[in-house]
């Protein structure tokens, strides 16, 4: 009975695991990735010979008989992660789902609400609401629209009430928006196919119409569209994706926050014993030890300071990296922000403020700066920053400079780097011209003798600057 029993619930397992086989397999054919009969024969062999608690061990036999190009790797290890998840983490993604689906009916709801035509009614002279004639697709369009846009489609349904000629002005009311809606179908359906156009990668994913395998097809995708982001150049990020990438910062900075405040606490460890202290408190239980007592190293968090190059040609990389400043700010102290073009303006206080509302900051910031778009002189910068600023030259301070080094008075620059970094404990320059065009760059080299200097010009560089460079300085 009990081999039986044991035989019954390896079946079991076997079944359990070939259906999530099969519906892998699936979720990988509606990702764009090509998976044969024989491949996915290859894939279960593999599988034999593997551990099944090792989760990497699985992922690799999957992805070296599956994946047959850098893409479908990619594609491939995302969708691992997000088919193969705790049933928790599942329900979690799926509620969201279900929320965002309540968000577009509400918006459909609403945009049944806009959309009515007013007639005079009857002949007591009331009014009567109806709704305009419309598909679901067109309502969903206008749900999109700017909201001048939408402004100006109800204003054109308010003022073209009275006096209308036609015998039935609900059928011209509904043929004008449909026209307009469809018009703007048409605008928005070219934007995306320019965007696709623009990007380097791009992939087209099919939904089943099963809730199960759609919610992690859209999942993949939606990790896959913000990683291809993470590699673009930041001014080339079109504004459409402004919000997208600005919840993506939001996250980088505070994980390198966390990670900055778990390092300091570490090194706030007990190095070792204090033999005095240790005798003189034991004493009281006749020199037996109890209680040991330990030195401690005082170690001060690192300042950190920021010189945020807005001149015309870097005002669309400044926005990016003072909104990583400003998720940063938020969790770790000692951050002194300053933007610079032709001379040097502090902005600390717009991020201590903390209104919880990055675009009304960097506004404040934009309509306050009377440096913004000008030309670059990074000498003059030096020198008002040495001059006003001396209590925050220290061994503690870092200074990170965002600049693409295109400044006027270069040899002057490198005078100013030299006597700045015997004060400070390094300088960081975050570069965004191509490391390629650092040679066509006068004084470049000399810059580098007095400075950590790196590529950074999409927000993968500066994520892996900032969790290498920054945590390893505020050990």
């Amino acid at each position: 009975m009990h081999g039986h029993g044991r035989a019954h619930h390896k079946a079991k397992l076997e079944n359990h695991f070939e259906n999530h086989f099969v519906r892998f397999i699936q979720v990988l054919r509606h990702l764009g990735v090509r998976v044969s009969s024989a491949e996915a024969i290859d894939a279960i062999n593999a599988l034999k010979l593997v551990d099944f608690a090792r989760r990497q061990e699985v992922k690799q036999a999957l992805r070296s008989t599956l994946a047959k190009d850098v893409e479908s790797q990619k594609l491939l290890e995302q969708a691992f992660d997000s088919y193969f998840v705790p049933r928790e983490a599942k329900e979690e993604r799926l509620e969201k789902r279900h929320q965002k689906e309540e968000s577009r009916q509400e918006n459909i709801r609403q945009a049944e609400e806009d959309l009515v035509f007013t007639n005079e009614g009857d002949s007591l002279g009331e009014e009567m609401q109806q709704p305009l004639d419309l598909t679901e697709e067109q309502k969903e369009t206008y749900s999109n629209l700017p909201e001048g846009q939408k402004d100006k489609i109800k204003q054109f349904l308010e003022n073209n009430i009275e006096g209308n000629p036609v015998n039935d002005p609900n059928d011209l009311m509904e043929s004008v928006v449909q026209a307009q809606l469809n018009y703007w179908k048409r605008r928005m359906e070219e934007m995306q196919k320019e965007q696709k156009q623009n990007k380097k990668k791009d992939f087209e994913v099919e939904l089943t119409g099963d809730e199960d395998f759609d919610e992690i097809i859209e999942h993949v995708a939606e990790n896959y569209a913000q990683e291809e982001i993470m590699y673009e150049d930041m001014q080339n990020i079109k504004d459409r994706d402004i919000p997208k990438v600005a919840l993506m910062i939001r996250k980088l900075s505070k994980k390198l926050a966390t990670r900055i405040s778990r390092r300091y606490r570490q090194s706030q460890k007990k190095k070792s014993i204090d033999i005095r202290r240790s005798i003189r408190h034991n004493i009281r239980y006749g020199g037996t030890m109890i209680e040991i007592k330990y030195k401690t190293q005082r170690i001060e968090r690192p300042r950190i300071i920021l010189l945020c190059d807005v001149s015309g040609s870097m005002a669309r990389y400044a926005s990016f990296l003072l909104q990583f400043t400003y998720g940063l700010s938020s969790v770790v102290e000692n951050i002194e922000s300053f933007v610079f073009a032709e001379d040097l303006e502090r902005v600390t206080d717009h991020f201590t403020a903390r209104t919880k509302d990055f675009d009304k900051t960097m506004s404040n910031i934009m309509n306050q700066s009377k440096e913004w778009g000008r030309a670059t002189d990074l000498n003059t910068t030096l020198k008002t920053f040495t001059n006003n600023h001396k209590n925050l030259l220290t061994g503690n301070s870092i200074i990170i400079i965002l600049s693409d080094a295109k400044t006027i008075g270069g040899n002057k620059v490198t005078a100013s780097l030299s006597k700045l970094d015997n004060r400070v404990k390094d300088i960081l320059w975050l570069n965004t011209l191509p490391k390629s065009e650092w040679s066509k760059v006068r004084y470049i080299k000399d810059f580098q003798r007095y400075c950590q200097m790196y590529e950074c010009c999409t927000l993968a560089h500066l994520d892996k600057i900032m969790r290498n460079s920054l945590t390893r300085i505020a050990k």
